[in-house]
């Protein structure tokens, strides 16, 4: 269904929205139906969905597919490295789109830093949630050091049943009760690493499950962010 109207921002810098939450949310598809509402937004697919292209971000992204053998989860065996390697894709993605979003462009991304802070805490805390939680919280510190969060973070949340329902037929392929284990811990990890954030609003799917409704809110809460200046030190001579 094509909106009635497109919702325009004033001029001055974009706004940097992320969708976030586990496998079948709808992250991609709600990301879709909301960019039919904005004003040409920049859409920038998931990170685990870029290896075919030729950019440095991809070819990390196809390394690690490489080395994690079919994982779902890119894990090969050394998840510090790979949570480094992850950490650089991130960079990446935000060099490449730091020019349009000071244009005035909006920018919609996919799996951004909380994706990679949640998977990785629980990839290398695989039997402590507290500890996990923990480390979620240390990487996002890490990796905003370096790169802005987004301004807006949709967290889509869902039953994980039903969820990895949708990711299984999406996917033809059967989710194993081992890869199950991983995202309810990770479905809890979001909740807790999004509690009091004032930049993470929360779609409930469950209770929310027509799409074009759940698009119509989130568009509402981008139009009327009001983005702030990016601090950052390690930001600094960096070239837009």
């Amino acid at each position: 269904m094509h909106p009635p109207h497109v919702a325009e921002r004033a001029p001055g810098r974009g706004v940097l929205v992320s969708f976030e939450g586990i496998s079948g949310t709808g992250k991609s598809h709600l990301t879709r139906l909301v960019a039919q509402y904005l004003d040409a937004p920049l859409l920038v697919e998931e990170f685990s969905s870029r290896r075919t292209r030729a950019d440095l971000g991809s070819r990390i992204v196809s390394a690690m597919a490489a080395a994690a053998d079919g994982d779902r989860f890119l894990r090969g065996g050394c998840p510090a490295s790979e949570t480094l390697l992850l950490l650089a894709v991130q960079m990446h993605t935000w060099e490449t789109i730091r020019a349009p979003l000071h244009s005035g462009r909006t920018v919609l991304e996919g799996r951004s830093l909380h994706s990679v802070a949640v998977y990785q805490a629980a990839a290398l805390n695989p039997r402590d949630d507290t500890a996990a939680l923990q480390q979620a919280r240390a990487l996002m510190r890490e990796a905003t050091a370096w790169r802005p969060a987004p301004d807006v973070t949709i967290l889509l949340t869902d039953r994980v049943g039903t969820a990895l329902g949708r990711a299984e037929q999406r996917d033809g392929r059967p989710i194993s009760a081992a890869e199950r284990a991983v995202h309810e811990r990770c479905a809890h990890l979001f909740t807790e690493l999004a509690a009091g954030d004032p930049r993470v609003r929360l779609v409930d799917r469950a209770a929310q499950p027509d799409p074009d409704s759940a698009a119509d809110l989130i568009t509402s809460w981008i139009t009327a962010a009001r983005p702030q200046p990016w601090p950052s030190p390690a930001l600094e001579g960096v070239p837009a």
